[in-house]
């Protein structure tokens, strides 16, 4: 089990406005809106990084999130899991699961969702916190058009 405090390099996403895509939809709206903004940075079709995070209220129900997660060969990888222990007593555990070269697509995201979600009813004191991917800062860079300079 690792101590250290888990602290992801992340940024937050303004909210984009408008309709889900088809090919984009997940049932999901918070789900719906994440894969909206990758996509309008960066290409959904590279492989990526893709964290999930669960919360436990203690140890053993953390301990148990990890091996559930662990024995899912799902879609043909499972996750490398890591739980992070609470810095004060009164916080919760921290169970992250991480899939290297993963292609995001709705359906992917909307079944692992689903698994995340049934994981985390089976265990009381538990909850799913939702999920990120990796972006190089180089990539969205060159996502953003350059301003005209022709004047």
């Amino acid at each position: 089990m690792a101590s250290a405090e888990h602290e992801p390099d992340l940024f937050l996403l303004t909210p984009m406005e408008g309709v889900t895509p088809p090919e984009l939809s997940t049932g999901n709206p918070e789900d719906d809106e994440l894969l909206r903004q990758i996509a309008a940075r960066v290409p959904l079709d590279q492989p990526r990084s893709w964290i999930h995070y669960v919360y436990a209220q203690d140890e053993p129900s953390a301990q148990l999130v990890a091996r559930l997660l662990l024995r899912v060969a799902y879609q043909d990888a499972g996750f490398d899991v890591e739980i992070y222990a609470p810095d004060e007593a009164d916080e919760s555990y921290c169970v992250v699961a991480e899939r290297e070269d993963t292609v995001l697509t709705a359906d992917l995201v909307r079944n692992t969702r689903g698994l995340f979600e049934l994981v985390t009813a089976q265990i009381p004191g538990t909850e799913y916190d939702g999920w990120e991917v990796s972006m190089d800062p180089d990539e969205i860079l060159e996502a953003i058009p350059d301003p005209d300079t022709s004047r």
